[in-house]
């Protein structure tokens, strides 16, 4: 029997000769087998931390507002420099402000990451000047909720005016070689956030190796 090509086939097929009887003219690869820890917590996690670094490194970077509008709610609740907005129009029109006097702003690197759950906690690192501050986000079915902001960083023998109180929040990322390499969230690291008051928060990035604190970054709201 002639062999058929899709040209061939596809003649056939326009006259009506059943395809059934050709042969297959190629077998599909079958896809690679996915992780064990693929769904679920994995999943959830993995897409809100890329969700994130889409909303910084190109949305944010590119000032594609119907693009950070997509990935934060519409009633979402933003606190950012000790003010607080709870509609994504308020919260972009503050992100404008701050175009303002450093217009050229944009995100170099997201280090670190921290993840658990709904949660991610991210420090960026800002050019020019090197700066840093964090975000610690709350995501729901692909956007953000709750975004809390903090500004200014300590320094070294600072003290943590909000040390002193309960935990408003706290993640720790789970030690996910997978999540490492598809969204470059490292072992070892937890962030808490203290305070009870909008403007009045502190945040404290900790990575931890063998029960032993190895690196501390800590900021506050303003």
């Amino acid at each position: 029997m002639e062999s058929l090509n899709r040209r061939t086939l596809l003649g056939a097929a326009a006259v009506g000769v059943p395809l059934a009887v050709a042969p297959a003219l190629a077998v599909p690869a079958s896809a690679s087998p996915r992780p064990p820890q693929y769904g679920g917590r994995y999943q959830l996690e993995k897409d809100n931390c890329i969700h994130f670094h889409i909303a910084d490194f190109v949305a944010w970077n590119n000032r594609k507002w119907d693009m950070q509008a997509y990935y934060h709610a519409s009633d979402v609740y933003v606190e950012m420099y000790g003010k607080a907005t709870t509609t994504v129009e308020d919260h972009i029109a503050a992100m404008k402000d701050i175009l303002k006097d450093n217009p050229d702003a944009r995100i170099l690197q997201h280090y670190p990451q921290v993840v658990q759950g709904e949660w991610t906690a991210t420090v960026g690192h800002y050019v020019p000047g090197g700066f840093r501050l964090c975000t610690v986000a709350r995501h729901h079915r692909g956007q953000m909720v709750e975004e809390y902001i903090f500004g200014r960083e300590l320094a070294e023998g600072e003290p943590d005016p909000y040390a002193h109180e309960e935990p408003f929040v706290t993640i720790t990322s789970p030690d996910s070689h997978l999540l490492q390499v598809a969204a470059d969230v490292r072992p070892g690291w937890s962030c808490v956030i203290r305070g009870s008051q909008v403007g009045k928060r502190s945040a404290t990035f900790t990575r931890r190796e063998g029960g032993k604190v190895v690196e501390q970054l800590r900021f506050a709201a303003v």
